[in-house]
């Protein structure tokens, strides 16, 4: 009975269970904090999100574009700008066009009687031009006014005429020159005189150089 006892006293509940300290020991200690994202993890997250947003804004520019296109298209080919009115090349082009469309008033003659004779000196002799003109416009208002100014016409027409060398007329390109000349020496004077519109073109209807 004393051997007994004596075991009794040398043990310790704390050794025989050693599982129940560990077990404890697990319930004491803090949790494990949750892992972070790595460098590449986030590098990868803004690469997506700035690729999404390029993406919208690409969206939102390429869709106007591509409507504007459509819309231009069914229209000639021309789309309008943001207010909706045309580009002014188009709105040139179009007046233009309907300038061009206008139809063209008839033409209206009158001659400049009698016909214009100037004599001119030379080396073999004196020599002379006999010129018959009539005068195009294409608004009755010219014709009168080329009649009623008539003499300040013609008064004209034989200055020019005596400027000019006989050679020089005997030659087509001497004879073009004359008539632009005339021409803008008859609208001169109807242009002082208050007319509205010029005379179109001057023609020679007889040209005689002898």
């Amino acid at each position: 009975m004393a051997r007994a006892a004596a075991w009794h006293g040398s043990w310790t509940g704390r050794s025989e269970f050693p599982f129940q300290e560990f077990a404890m020991e697990d319930e004491k200690a803090p949790a494990a904090p949750p892992a972070t994202k790595g460098p590449s993890q986030m590098k990868l997250v803004i690469a997506g999100a700035l690729a999404l947003f390029v993406a919208l804004v690409a969206a939102q520019v390429a869709v106007p574009l591509i409507n504007g296109f459509i819309a231009g298209a069914g229209h000639g080919g021309v789309a309008a700008d943001e207010d909706g009115e045309a580009p002014a090349e188009e709105e040139e082009a179009i007046e233009e066009d309907a300038e061009d469309d206008v139809p063209l008033e008839p033409a209206l003659y009158t001659a400049l009687d009698p016909p214009f004779v100037v004599s001119y000196d030379s080396d073999g002799g004196p020599r002379y031009l006999q010129l018959t003109l009539q005068a195009m416009a294409r608004n009755q208002k010219t014709i009168d006014a080329v009649k009623q100014h008539a003499p300040a016409i013609r008064n004209s027409v034989l200055f020019k005429l005596s400027g000019y060398e006989i050679d020089v007329l005997g030659t087509q390109a001497g004879k073009e020159q004359l008539r632009k000349d005339l021409l803008a020496a008859a609208n001169d004077i109807l242009a002082k005189n208050g007319a509205k519109q010029p005379i179109e073109e001057l023609y020679f209807t007889s040209i005689v150089i002898q």
